[in-house]
Order: structure tokens, then C-alpha cells, then sequence
């Protein structure tokens, strides 16, 4: 019962996210659809995607890539990197987790520029997997949680701020703080994207420019 139950907490997050940056997206663009395609978006998909289908056909990939105890007891330090790429979950977990990172990429392109987003997918991603060195596994769910909770802080602290980006947020926040209190390993990946998605809107030097003809007030 409990795995099911944080299951249907995970998807409330990424609702909550996706809910808040799509009506950020309307706002800032309203004629335009909230979701689009961008190359960057589709390479960042490929890198995934492909290592995770490869995998399917060689099992022994995931044991050779994943996160394990040989990171700390060998320094195969490569395995925070190359596990946010591989799937502990079968078919079933890899189709999910790609789908997942499918629709966050689609809405968050009109949300942040590339830079951003690859870099909050991939600092998210193997910070996540530095929180969970002693507790083996796979997958780019925790990676694509951080950048859907850093994309929800961004759009959020824009003014004004839209109800649906302070609910998402909200949502996002606690789902953080219940997963990380049961010990999932999902819930410091939440908090680690918040705090990531915190440091580029409020820092200066990282807050990502506004679209041509657009000024955002300073925050």
C-alpha cells in the first residue's frame, strides 16, 4: 500500500508543477499553445532515452551503470552520472519515466532557456544520486523531478504571480517534504530542484533573461 501511495504523491507533484508553468507559459504568451518542441529539448530526451532503451536488450548495463556501493567503495564516481540515464524500473518504469520527461521538456521550454534547463536536469540529477549512494537504483525520475520543482520556483516568483503557480508550488513543496519524512528517495531530489530553481531566479548572474520585448520587474 505505501509504495502506491507515494506513487500517486509523485504524479500529484508533477501535476502541480506542470499545472503551474503551463498557466505561466498562458500568461506570458497567451496566443501561443503552453507546450512546445526545441531541439535542445529533444537531445536531452535522446541522451535518455536511448542508453534507457539499449538497456532493454542488455540487461547487464543497468549493473554496470547504476547507482551501488561500488561508487564509494571503488571511486566509480562515472555511476551519479550514467545512472540518471538507465532504468531500475523494466519496461513498465523506463516507458513511464521517459513519458514523464517527454511532457515536463514539451512545457518547460517556453518556461526557461536551454542552458537552464539542461543544467538544473543535470545538476538535479546527479545530486540526487550523491543523497542515495547507499541505496542502489536507477532511473531519471529523480533528475526530472528537480527540474520540474527549479522550473515551478522560477515561473512562480515572476510578478504577478498566477494562483495555479503558488498552488503548484505549494504542492510541490510539501510532496517534498512527506517523501523525504517516509525516506523516499524522490522527496531530497524535490527539495534539492527547489533550492536549485531558487539560486537561478534570485542570483543575478543566473537569472535567465526575459524574451525580447519583455522586461520582468526585479524581484
Amino acid at each position: 500500500m505505501r509504495p502506491l501511495i507515494e506513487s500517486i504523491v509523485l504524479w500529484v507533484a508533477f501535476a502541480g508543477g506542470w499545472a503551474a508553468i503551463a498557466a505561466s507559459n498562458l500568461r506570458r504568451q497567451p496566443s501561443q499553445p503552453p507546450v512546445r518542441l526545441t531541439w535542445w529539448a529533444a537531445v536531452l530526451w535522446l541522451v535518455v532515452a536511448i542508453p534507457s532503451v539499449i538497456q532493454l536488450a542488455q540487461p547487464q548495463l543497468l549493473d554496470a551503470g547504476m547507482r551501488n556501493a561500488a561508487i564509494l567503495e571503488h571511486g566509480e564516481w562515472w555511476r551519479v552520472v550514467t545512472a540518471n540515464v538507465l532504468q531500475d524500473g523494466g519496461l513498465a518504469g523506463t516507458v513511464s519515466n521517459l513519458a514523464v520527461l517527454a511532457v515536463s521538456l514539451l512545457i518547460i521550454v517556453r518556461a526557461l532557456p536551454g542552458l537552464h534547463a539542461v543544467l538544473a536536469f543535470t545538476i538535479g540529477g546527479i545530486g540526487s544520486m550523491l543523497l542515495q549512494l547507499h541505496h542502489p537504483g536507477a532511473g531519471n525520475s529523480m533528475a526530472t523531478l528537480a527540474l520540474v520543482a527549479a522550473s515551478t520556483v522560477i515561473v512562480t516568483a515572476r510578478r504577478p504571480a498566477l494562483p495555479a503557480s503558488v498552488i503548484g508550488l505549494v504542492v510541490i513543496i510539501a510532496v517534498g517534504i512527506v517523501l523525504t519524512v517516509l525516506g523516499n528517495e524522490h522527496g531530497p531530489a524535490i527539495l534539492l530542484g527547489l533550492l536549485l530553481g531558487a539560486l537561478i531566479r534570485f542570483i543575478p548572474a543566473l537569472r535567465p533573461r526575459p524574451p525580447a520585448g519583455r522586461e520582468e520587474p526585479p524581484t
